[in-house]
């Protein structure tokens, strides 16, 4: 009877169900043992393309005992909204607050608080049949609870898996990747099936975290990427009540089968070749060794890093486009004549009814933003919590450090960042975007261009990172609350920078390549198409087909 009932309505509930984190990401997961300086790292590319893109700090907050809040949706998938126009719409649901809360950064998603706990994200393949509607979370105002209320990786991921037992969730399969000092973690929840009710017995969500190993690598992107759950060991693995009993009653596990269960196979019915093409390039960047071994179909849920990462490693993964595989995206006739790795939406199309999808890269040309954090045991929490943030695609974008002890960001990244449907040129977000599209125009000369001022400017923030910090440090030993000002002052001061560099930029590659000219050392040059890609176009045809 259950099942029937719950087979009847997922058609429906499928047809006006809209996930709140469908925007098609990738989150890398850095343990302790695979940073060259011992912090931990989460990544999050933000492939919406529509979404609110500012970052915000959230203060930390103190409430007398039996206040009450109300759980808020923040402004999603909706381009002309900023978040700083408002704090979220209630939806009408309270649940009881805490006294404290902890500060923390904040842009679609929760990025890192106070206590160095850092977040990343990706939509992954939930079933259907495992959609509610009735809950009171979905992944974004989650995020926002574990990183209000979580000091640790752990404290972080049992506050979402509380809340959503209790109060429900009712967004898709999502993936979270967490962090402290210490951890790091991936986080996957789908929901209970769309007859779950408030005050029912059972949970209202499904979700199970495996610490990733030390001296390892975990990445996500679309798909679940936890596998088998050691159900004793909870040192390595937290779960939700149920799971193997909901797989069976589903028919989605036979136990007779002799199988062993798996999360990701038999809970989250994942399969998407493509979606595991990023995380077989995060696994083979990370492990070239092992890059031989890996099954893109069937890969591990981490792997041991052969070198350990800096954070220019880190975020060189998030700017690939599969250059010097297979997959390359800048060869290829699709790539044009300036070998052009980007591929713009639609993804999957059709051509006389026949179905293509343009590969996924980790370097998404409709990314909102892209972050690194940094969690760091050996510094206090004020200096040791930092995220490189980077406006929209990644492989253009430049870094920039912002601590989660700030008490304020620059208004360049949200009162003035602008949205998808207001332009400004004291938007931060805006400079990097409007330079990375003209890119476009000439990619296997611009984005040379663009390297540079990355190298000068990004480059210039790592270089300076350690000096910063001790500064801070000095600073720390006396008069917390100042060094937490320098900080402040330095980071909001780079970022407009930055911001001023990058419309100078523009205004550079405007005079430099107009016309399709290449102007430099006093002349004007002729850039004639590339050998290789003409004997591309003759081979397609010749040149009078085009």
């Amino acid at each position: 009877m259950r099942k029937g009932t719950l087979m009847a309505l997922v058609v429906a509930f499928a047809l006006v169900f809209t996930s709140a984190g469908a925007f098609a990401c990738t989150s890398i997961a850095v343990s302790v043992g695979a940073s060259v300086d011992g912090s931990t790292s989460v990544t999050h590319t933000c492939d919406s393309g529509n979404s609110p893109f500012e970052i915000v700090k959230v203060p930390a907050m103190d409430y007398a005992p039996g206040t009450m809040t109300d759980v808020l949706n923040l402004p999603q998938m909706t381009a002309g909204n900023q978040m700083s126009d408002y704090a979220g719409q209630p939806t009408g649901n309270q649940i009881p607050q805490v006294e404290h809360t902890y500060g923390y950064l904040r842009a679609l998603f929760g990025v890192i608080n106070e206590k160095q706990v850092g977040i990343g994200e990706t939509t992954i393949s939930g079933r259907r049949e495992s959609r509610n509607a009735n809950g009171f979370f979905d992944i974004t105002n989650l995020s926002m609870y574990a990183l209000e209320r979580g000091a640790t990786a752990r404290e972080a991921i049992q506050v979402m898996g509380e809340l959503a037992e209790k109060y429900g969730y009712k967004d898709g399969g999502e993936e979270l990747s967490v962090s402290d000092p210490k951890e790091a973690w991936i986080f996957e929840i789908v929901g209970p099936g769309p007859l779950w009710q408030q005050g029912d017995p059972g949970p209202g969500a499904y979700w199970v975290a495996q610490r990733v190993p030390d001296g390892h690598v975990a990445a996500s992107a679309n798909n679940a990427v936890i596998r088998e759950i050691d159900w004793d060991d909870h040192e390595n693995f937290m779960y939700s009540p149920g799971i193997l009993e909901y797989a069976i009653e589903m028919g989605w596990y036979k136990p007779e089968s002799g199988e062993e269960f798996s999360w990701r196979k038999h809970f989250c019915n994942a399969n998407s070749v493509t979606s595991y093409r990023r995380v077989w390039r995060v696994f083979c960047l990370a492990a070239p060794s092992l890059a031989a071994t890996l099954n893109e179909a069937d890969l591990p849920f981490s792997v041991p890093v052969d070198k350990k990462l800096s954070i220019n490693d880190i975020n060189a993964i998030q700017r690939d486009h599969y250059e010097g595989t297979e997959f390359d995206g800048t060869n290829s006739l699709t790539a044009g004549p300036w070998n052009n790795p980007r591929r713009y939406r639609g993804l999957s199309f059709k051509v006389d009814d026949k179905s293509y999808s343009w590969q996924r890269m980790i370097a998404q040309v409709q990314c909102e933003y892209s972050i690194c954090t940094q969690s760091r045991g050996w510094l206090p929490d004020e200096i040791g919590a930092v995220v490189w943030y980077g406006p929209t695609n990644p492989d253009l974008t430049c870094y920039v450090p912002l601590y989660a002890s700030m008490t304020e960001l620059s208004p360049v990244l949200n009162t003035k960042a602008g949205s998808h449907q207001k332009f400004t040129r004291e938007s931060f977000w805006w400079a990097i975007s409007a330079v990375s599209t003209y890119a476009d125009l000439k990619w296997s000369y611009m984005s040379k261009d663009v390297q540079k001022y990355i190298d000068e400017y990004e480059g210039k923030a790592i270089r300076n990172q350690g000096a910063i910090e001790a500064a801070a440090l000095d600073l720390y030993k006396t008069d917390p609350q100042a060094a937490i000002d320098f900080l402040t002052t330095y980071c909001n001061r780079n970022v407009e920078t930055v911001r001023d560099a990058w419309w100078e930029l523009l205004d550079y590659l405007i005079w430099k390549y107009n016309m399709g000219f290449v102007t430099e050392n006093g002349r004007v040059n002729s850039v004639s198409y590339p050998t290789e890609w003409l004997r591309k176009v003759v081979e397609a045809g010749g040149p009078d087909h085009y």
